[in-house]
């Protein structure tokens, strides 16, 4: 059977960068949403950091509360 990954264009062999996600804004006072959004990526805690493969996804999470995180590249 042929990957079914292929058929999205995706590729088992292409790299995906890496972005670390820092909250640098309080989650208090905001939107359910907004709280939801900041879970679902993983962070527990005001200035906590976590690591994710940049994936549509995230990136569509990153967008949402762009206000609230800071986004860099990691290697």
């Amino acid at each position: 059977m042929a990957c079914p990954w292929k058929r999205w264009g995706y590729t088992v062999a292409e790299k995906t960068k890496k972005v670390r996600i820092t909250q640098v804004r309080s989650g208090i006072g905001r939107q359910g949403t907004h709280r939801r959004t900041i879970r679902a990526l993983g962070i527990k805690r005001h200035q906590q950091s976590v690591v994710h493969e940049l994936t549509p996804a995230i990136e569509g999470m990153i967008s949402k509360v762009s206000f609230m995180v800071e986004v860099e590249e990691v290697e």
